[in-house]
C-alpha cells in the first residue's frame, strides 16, 4: 500500500525519485527502494514522507484513505459554520420575535423534525 500511495504523491507533484530523495536528504537508491517495497522506512522516515507530502502517516500505510484528516475536519468544520441565506434570514427573523413567538416557533420547528426527520433516524437504527 505504502508503496503506491508514495509513487502517487511523488507524481501529483511532479517529482522524479532523485529529487524527492534529495529534498528529503536520503540516497536516490533508498527512496527508489521505498517505492518498490524493497524497502520499509522506519517510524522517522514516515513522518519525513508524511510531512514532505502533506499526508498522514496513516494514509501512507493505507490504514485510511483520506490525505490529510487535519485539513479535511477544517475544511468541513469551516463549512459546517457558513449558513445559507434562508438560515440567515430565519435566524434574523427569529431574533426579533417576542418571547412567546420563539416558543411558537420552536415548538412548529420540534414538530416538523419530528415529522419529517426523526422516522429516517429511526430507519437507520433498524
Amino acid at each position: 500500500m505504502i508503496t503506491d500511495r508514495l509513487i502517487k504523491l511523488r507524481e501529483n507533484k511532479q517529482l522524479k525519485q532523485t529529487e524527492v530523495a534529495k529534498l528529503l536528504n536520503i540516497g536516490a537508491v533508498t527512496y527508489n527502494r521505498y517505492e518498490k517495497g524493497e524497502r520499509e522506512p522506519d517510524h522517522n522516515m514516515l513522518v519525513r514522507l508524511a510531512t514532505f507530502f502533506n499526508v498522514s502517516v496513516d494514509y501512507l500505510l493505507g490504514i485510511n484513505d483520506i490525505p490529510n484528516i487535519a485539513e479535511k475536519c477544517s475544511t468541513e468544520k469551516n463549512n459546517s459554520n457558513q449558513l445559507t441565506t434562508d438560515e440567515q434570514e430565519l435566524i434574523q427573523l427569529y431574533r426579533e420575535l417576542p418571547p412567546e413567538g420563539k416558543i411558537t416557533i420552536k415548538s412548529l420547528a420540534k414538530t416538523q423534525y419530528d415529522l419529517y426527520v426523526k422516522p429516517k433516524s429511526d430507519e437507520k437504527a433498524i
